[in-house]
């Protein structure tokens, strides 16, 4: 079905696509990952959108995958749909994905593609496959679905290439300065969730991916505000007297983290969703402030200067005990956990402030080579990391693997751009 598929679609397209906000620019790590031949899918004239560049994309920013160049593809090594195993293997690939997009009618198109071994038992095999339907208007999260799938056959965790970010762009002159922004991961299909004349900070989404928490300024000090990205109906969580800052939801999605100072110093204090009450966590004479729970939601690590300088801990509600995590380096600050590990991502002080990744034992491995990073973000997956930085004397976003092979800025193409926070995985 799938070569024949491939056969009845003549013409292939390359396409142009509407132009992303934010600019992935790779400096790094492209040719460290598992080599991989993506050729170019036979699709239906229609379709202006190349979807194998899509994919070939996705699989490199992974730090996974090094997809070969289209120049160094052999010409036939996709014939009438059949990938030949034996012209493609010199490459040194591990396997080939060949694909179709053809039209259903109603605007409605069959997206395919399959993966074929390239070297040893799997040479000729076919290792993964898959189909689905796609609008033109969700094409592009149909080449995102087909990254996914090659991303989790090959490393047993699910692709995070359909997820979203949200973000702060700061245009300074503008009639709203302040913009809360989404974005699918790669900058593309940005959409404003909140416009203001007054900073915007901080966002958190919920696990769900319907619902931003973020900080508002807009009556002059600072509050904490949920808000459903569709309606765009929002609740004002907290409003105190003194700091309301740095909300982050629990992966289970019962309670939002936050740092208040309405009872003195700044503490971390959680709000239950389902009792519509306050609980403070810490109580401590120094600044504990940045909260952000554990994959399991049963802790929270949090910056505190309780030792002189800011490093980070974690209060674990099982023991209702509090314990330092970072001890190298001369301050550590704004954890995230790495989901399925027990490592975190933090901003640590080495030669300026740098991503690093803090292991089980302690010990740090510096993940980027800048000077002013800020603000990570981990994908829902644990693969990557998405930060904010300065880049060419503007602050924008870059993106780091977890394992610090892959590299990549994104610059904007106007403005500044802060604060990211990675949303959660999609249903498949």
């Amino acid at each position: 079905m799938f070569k024949r598929l491939l056969a009845a679609v003549a013409m292939l397209v390359v396409a142009t696509t509407a132009n992303a906000e934010l600019q992935i620019e790779i400096t790094g790590g492209i040719n460290e990952g598992r080599k991989i031949a993506v050729y170019p899918f036979a699709q239906d004239p229609s379709v202006k959108l190349d979807v194998a560049s899509v994919v070939s994309a996705d699989l490199m920013r992974s730090g996974k995958f090094s997809p070969l160049a289209k120049s160094v593809l052999p010409q036939n090594g996709v014939v009438n749909g059949q990938v030949n195993a034996d012209v493609v293997a010199p490459t040194g690939a591990e396997v080939a994905v060949a694909g179709v997009v053809q039209s259903l009618g109603g605007g409605m198109y069959n997206v395919e593609f399959q993966v074929v071994g390239l070297q040893g038992a799997n040479k000729g095999k076919v290792v993964a496959h898959y189909q689905g339907k796609s609008g033109m208007a969700t094409m592009r999260q149909a080449a995102h679905r087909v990254s996914d799938r090659i991303y989790e056959a090959f490393t047993g965790q699910r692709g995070c290439f359909r997820t979203r970010i949200a973000y702060v762009v700061t245009k300074m002159g503008a009639p709203f300065p302040y913009q809360l922004m989404t974005a699918d991961y790669d900058g593309f299909n940005e959409t404003p969730i909140v416009k203001s004349t007054q900073p915007v900070m901080t966002p958190s989404w919920s696990p769900d991916g319907t619902r931003l928490a973020y900080v508002s300024f807009e009556k002059g000090t600072p509050a904490i505000f949920v808000q459903d990205i569709k309606s765009h109906k929002r609740t004002k969580l907290a409003s105190f007297t003194g700091l309301n800052s740095s909300p982050a939801w629990s992966p289970d999605g019962t309670k939002i983290a936050m740092t208040l100072s309405k009872d003195g110093q700044p503490d971390i204090y959680y709000f239950d969703l389902t009792t519509s009450k306050f609980v403070r966590v810490t109580a401590n004479r120094a600044i504990d402030t940045e909260p952000t729970w554990s994959s399991d939601s049963r802790a929270l690590y949090f910056t505190s200067e309780r030792g002189g300088k800011a490093q980070i801990y974690k209060f674990d509600f099982n023991t209702n005990k509090t314990t330092r995590v970072t001890y190298q380096g001369a301050r550590n600050l704004s954890a995230r956990s790495i989901p399925g590990t027990n490592s975190l991502i933090v901003i640590t002080q080495v030669n300026g402030y740098r991503v690093a990744r803090v292991d089980a034992d302690g010990s740090i491995y510096m993940l980027t080579t800048s000077s002013l990073d800020e603000s990570p973000s981990v994908a829902p997956n644990g693969s990557m990391v998405i930060y904010s930085t300065v880049y060419q004397g503007r602050k924008g976003l870059a993106l780091v693997s977890s394992d610090g092979r892959f590299k990549a800025n994104l610059p904007s193409s106007s403005g500044e751009i802060s604060a990211p926070a990675w949303g959660p995985l999609l249903s498949k």
